[in-house]
């Protein structure tokens, strides 16, 4: 009897012990907005690079990235009838064997960097790889498969990228990169070469990148660098290698020498460090391969890449480290044989993410860009990356993780960010797993943070996620799975998996779910804990496998704009940031808070222009300019609602002086043709192909008998309105919304204006009085009404945590006995610890639970 109940008992605790956890497993994000120590330097697009390999007709990437172009100095190969020959038409040193001279080509890459900026994409990095066929001179070539320790062999000629051999003439070599440097100098201007990037080699421990030993590449590194600071001394210059822990194919391959192909890196350092030999940056590669447990762990990717340069004692610790070649992608070879596959499910979505933390946690360090492979003309971000950036330049904070996963091998984390005027505080979470792409039971998540807004302050907040429900990929395929051909993965990019009639089914496919915002919701502050000054927010979300939700929390100030007479007037950076070219021969640049269109031959009429304007032409008689003119030409011609690179008559010309000094401008719109109806579109163009043109301000300027109404908006109970009363000339519109406090319902708008519409539109004529009607939403339950079809545990809960059983992802709602609405959330996890003890009703969808906090 006694060892049957001790049987018993120990069932109870092993139950207690490993079954409980789970019920209970929840993990808290959290933040101390408030503690200087959490402060890290501000979130920037980490993903703003492109990759290219010897682009010969400009630019084919996306807008509003930077490339960086790969084997553009020549040394690169073709191939003919099968073989790979020499490609001598990119080279920009030639041999001439009859006079033993070097002859230099640079217009050869001077044409092809022309393109690149004629097509309105800027310059990050030029890479000094492949040397031209030239520095082949001199060497002598043993056969294939031999090794004397001296000469390369005929295998190495030519590799699969080109001239991946050592320059044999060092000297020569140095002479035409300092020549190289002085011509780009010469062609572009040392301010814009400046800001450009020099990178020394690719990835050159593997051995179709460079042939030569580790001695050969110190050497070949220390001659560029020298050649390239000695025509300009502040150049930027650095190289790209392969993690520090690399060997290739574990060591059974030698170079010509008899030496394993394995990082350079301790010893690339050492040598910089003796011998004054400076790297501004470093890059890296690294490719995450779903199917590869090893390369899809992303908890070890910072010491697999990084730790071991920035920890190494004679580390240049002001140098930048790129992870210049990236991918996720499900293999490095697809059935197929055209290479890797990129990933399209939203385990890739959340490596970038990760990725993304991990440099934002270690910028100190010196972790600044991916260049992504992809990114061409008609591309997006991924909805993860699109959604991070919009957290650019906020302040990023330290995230403390606390509690247990359900799922012990889940990786949740989150990055949390604040405007520096406190207006808006952002969190972006995720949920990874290291171990398995398998999809698992969702997560309960905290997420909360003190800042320091005073108890009481009510926020409003919405969130977006995305999980695989909302990927177009993976619902596509759970009715069209018969699409993925013979073995390829179906995790792969739908252009290498899926058989034709599949990808044109794909293309026209609708996503049935796309991921959106929520509708703005409100929130009120609670007591520290701590008793300190400030206040609490914390809420409860569920996450799902392999996906995120951001979370972006405001305070009234953020919604609410002052009714006021419109004004369109550019003078800063942001102002000025929508204008773009919309022809060649042309750049726009918005530093500085100027807008600065740089000309360059290319198109007749160089042409910048600004869409999505909205402007009613009968408020406005005067257009205002400040500028500065360096340009060939004293004129510039304007046009209105003249789409693309069209022309139309009637555009309108007017003077100013190509003497490079200010004047400021101001130009009659009211008998212009183009001047009227709504304003979409704004274009400026003229005839020229050098120089720039300054603008400081750009203002319309609103005609002198245009009417002036006032607009008084006021409100009845607890919401939020996105205007404050104000004045307002007529005809203009405005467009109200009324948002709900948490508790109440907005009810309507009375005064002048009559309607239940919300958002609603006004246009004014004359004086308005509007008000906002908000009313208390209020429970109307009995006993009788109380179901039973969900369990709440515990209850009593002395935490005022609660779980709930019997229901799958499910909105809840928390209500006081007397009705009102206190709270509402997502998930399993119920937590009103912020609220007075006391007794409480949760309501899902038509059911209702008591629970008690005692």
């Amino acid at each position: 009897m006694f060892s049957k109940i001790n049987i018993k008992t120990s069932l109870v605790l092993i139950c207690l012990l490993f079954c409980l956890p789970n019920i209970y497993a929840q993990v808290t994000l959290s933040t101390d907005f408030t503690d200087s120590a959490n402060k890290k330097e501000p979130l920037h697009n980490i993903w703003s690079i492109a990759n290219r390999i010897s682009p010969k007709n400009g630019s084919n990437i996306r807008p509003g990235l930077k490339m960086n172009i790969v084997r553009m100095i020549g040394g690169i190969k073709k191939t003919v009838d099968g073989k790979n020959v020499k490609d001598l038409e990119f080279d920009t040193c030639l041999y001439d064997s009859i006079n033993n001279v070097y002859v230099y080509k640079f217009e050869r890459l001077t044409d092809r960097i022309d393109k690149i900026l004629n097509s309105q994409t800027e310059i990050h990095q030029i890479v000094l790889d492949q040397p031209s066929w030239a520095f082949q001179h001199g060497y002598t070539f043993i056969p294939a498969g031999t090794r004397d320790n001296i000469n390369f062999r005929e295998d190495e000629q030519i590799s699969i990228y080109g001239n991946s051999l050592p320059p044999a003439n060092k000297q020569a070599y140095h002479d035409y990169i300092k020549a190289l440097m002085t011509h780009l100098v010469a062609t572009y201007g040392e301010e814009k070469v400046l800001s450009w990037r020099f990178r020394v080699g690719s990835e050159i421990e593997t051995p179709e990148h460079w042939y030569g030993t580790k001695q050969d590449f110190i050497e070949h590194f220390g001659n560029t660098e020298k050649a390239v600071r000695a025509a300009l001394p502040n150049a930027i210059v650095g190289l790209h290698t392969r993690a520090p822990d690399f060997l290739y194919k574990n060591g059974t391959v030698l170079n010509y020498k008899g030496e394993p192909f394995a990082s350079f890196a301790k010893d690339l350092i050492e040598y910089c460090a003796d011998n004054n030999v400076r790297y501004d940056f470093w890059g890296v590669s690294d490719y995450v391969v779903l199917g590869s447990g090893t390369l899809r762990n992303m908890s070890i990717k910072y010491d697999h890449l990084f730790a071991d340069l920035v920890n190494h004692p004679k580390w240049n610790t002001n140098a930048i480290i790129d992870l210049m070649e990236y991918a996720t992608v499900t293999t490095m070879n697809g059935a197929d044989g055209k290479g890797f596959i990129n990933a399209e499910t939203t385990h890739a979505e959340i490596v970038e993410l990760y990725f993304s933390n991990i440099y934002y946690k270690n910028k100190d360090k010196g972790l600044d860009l991916v260049y992504r492979w992809g990114n061409k003309t008609g591309t997006v971000d991924p909805p993860g990356i699109t959604v991070l950036n919009t957290m650019n330049g906020k302040d990023h904070y330290t995230t403390t993780i606390s509690g247990t996963p359900q799922t012990s091998t889940n990786d949740i984390d989150a990055i949390f960010a604040k405007k520096a005027n406190a207006t808006e505080y952002d969190v972006l979470l995720y949920n990874y797993n290291n171990s398995s792409l398998t999809y698992r039971d969702s997560e309960n998540v905290n997420v909360s943070f003190t800042s320091e807004l005073s108890e009481g302050t009510t926020l409003y907040y919405r969130n977006i996620a995305y999980s695989k429900d909302n990927n177009k990929l993976q619902n596509f395929l759970k009715e069209n799975a018969g699409f993925v051909k013979s073995g390829f993965n179906d995790r792969g990019s739908p252009d290498r998996i899926l058989t034709e009639a599949g990808l044109a089914a794909y293309l026209a496919y609708e996503n049935p779910n796309p991921h959106k915002y929520s509708n703005w919701k409100s929130i009120v502050t609670t007591a520290r804990t701590d008793g300190k000054s400030g206040s609490l927010i914390s809420l409860q979300t569920e996450i799902s496998s392999f996906a995120f939700e951001k979370f972006e929390f405001r305070t009234e100030d953020y919604f609410q704009t002052t009714i006021a007479p419109a004004t369109v007037v550019w003078t800063t950076t942001e102002d000025f940031s929508p204008w773009t070219a919309v022809s060649s021969g042309m750049t726009v640049n918005t530093d500085d808070n100027k807008l600065t269109l740089n000309y360059s031959s290319g198109f007749a009429l160089p042409m910048a222009a600004i869409t999505g304007l909205n402007i009613n032409s009968n408020l406005y008689g005067t257009l205002k300019l400040v500028v500065k003119n360096s340009t060939t030409a004293s004129s510039l011609q304007m046009a209105a609602n003249v789409p693309g690179t069209q022309f139309a008559s009637g555009r309108k010309k007017i003077t100013i002086p190509n003497d490079n000094q200010w004047h400021t401008i101001n130009v009659d719109l009211t008998n212009w043709s183009h001047w009227t109806g709504t304003i979409n579109e704004f274009k400026v163009y003229e005839k020229v192909n050098s120089g720039s043109m300054v603008f400081d301000r750009i203002e319309f300027i609103p005609k002198g008998d245009v009417e002036v109404f006032n607009v008084t908006i006021s409100k009845e109970g607890n919401g939020l309105l996105n205007y404050k009363s104000g004045t307002s000339f007529s005809g203009q519109k405005f467009e109200l919304n009324a948002i709900s406090d948490q508790g109440w319902k907005f009810q309507g708008w009375t005064g002048d204006i009559q309607s239940t519409e919300n958002p609603l539109t006004i246009t004014v004529t004359s004086n308005l009085n509007i008000k906002a009607t908000f009313i208390q939403e209020n429970l109307s339950i009995d006993n009788n009404n109380l179901k039973n079809s969900f369990v709440v545990f515990p209850n009593p809960s002395a935490s005022g945590v609660f779980t709930i059983k019997n229901h799958n992802s499910e909105n809840w709602e928390v209500y006081s006995v007397t009705g009102v609405k206190l709270l509402s959330g997502k998930g399993n996890t119920v937590d009103i610890s912020n609220l007075s003890q006391g007794l409480y009703i949760i309501k899902i969808k038509d059911s209702f639970k008591k629970i008690l906090y005692p």
